[in-house]
């Protein structure tokens, strides 16, 4: 199997990430989280309604940990799931050590996680 963004002519992958602690400055917000500007609720509404927004809640079916490339401990944690999948599937395998690769210590913005 092929990761999404290296198969698509754009680099898009499956998902994009909304950092929702940025949705929080937005004019109108009501200041608790999960509320915001009129104009933001209704585009996170459309992708709701369509099922194309997971909010990765949890306990939740689609409960998610997202990792940034940048994080400094992602390089061992991608290279831990390269490891992993790599009997089932090894072309996935390949792509998530290049990954790994170029993570964590080796990413040019390296930093602690937020």
């Amino acid at each position: 199997m092929r990761m999404d963004r290296n198969e698509n002519p754009d680099g898009c992958g499956k998902y994009a990430v909304v950092n929702l602690r940025k949705l929080t400055p937005v004019p109108g917000h009501a200041g608790t989280f999960r509320r915001w500007a009129p104009e933001v609720q209704a585009a996170l509404d459309t992708l709701e309604a369509i099922g194309a927004l997971e909010w990765g809640a949890v306990g939740q079916p689609d409960e998610f940990f997202l990792v940034k490339l940048k994080d400094k401990h992602a390089q061992a944690a991608l290279g831990a799931y390269a490891w992993s999948v790599s009997a089932d599937d090894p072309e996935f395998a390949r792509e998530i050590a290049a990954l790994a690769s170029r993570s964590g210590p080796a990413h040019p913005l390296c930093k602690a996680p937020d």
